[in-house]
This record gives C-alpha cells, structure tokens and sequence, in this order.
C-alpha cells in the first residue's frame, strides 16, 4: 500500500496530489503521513506540503514537512512565502 501512495507522487500531476492529501489525514495507518510527505516531495507538490503544514498538529511532523520543504528548492510564491512566515516567526 505505501508503495501504491509513493508511486501516486511520481505521476505528477494534480489528481494524484490531492489524493495524496486526503490519505495524510484519513488512512490509519500509522506510517501513511509519511509516506504521503514523500510522494508529495517526489511530484514537487510545495502547495501541498505547505497545506499540510499549515494544518499539522504534530510539531515532529511539521518539522519534517518544513526540512521537505527547504530541501525541495520550490520557486512557488506560496512556499517561498510560508517558508518566510516560518523564518519571522509567524
């Protein structure tokens, strides 16, 4: 099952992504969030990940949504823009 999550990030386009956002919050199983992190690393899905981050209760992965995020080198205004609420202290 986390194999059929990771390659839904390699397709690379929206539909994907957004299924990939609605697994992170409803699968219950326990290693599905991350998972899901990394497909949406994978697709380069920034919007994604800052919407989880936005919503992320877990300050652990929140943090790993922030270091995916840094690492991704995104050129999308939203990340660059969450990213720089992060660093103000927001």
């Amino acid at each position: 099952r986390r194999a059929a999550i990771r390659n839904l990030g390699v397709m690379g386009s929206k539909k994907p992504g957004d299924a990939l956002l609605e697994l992170y919050h409803t699968d219950p199983d326990p290693e599905v969030p991350e998972t899901v992190l990394d497909g949406l690393f994978v697709q380069g899905n920034g919007a994604g990940l800052v919407a989880l981050a936005r919503k992320e209760q877990d300050s652990t992965m929140k943090k790993e949504i922030v270091s995916k995020l840094s690492v991704m080198g995104s050129k999308d205004p939203l990340v660059t823009q969450y990213m720089m609420e992060i660093l103000s202290g927001k």
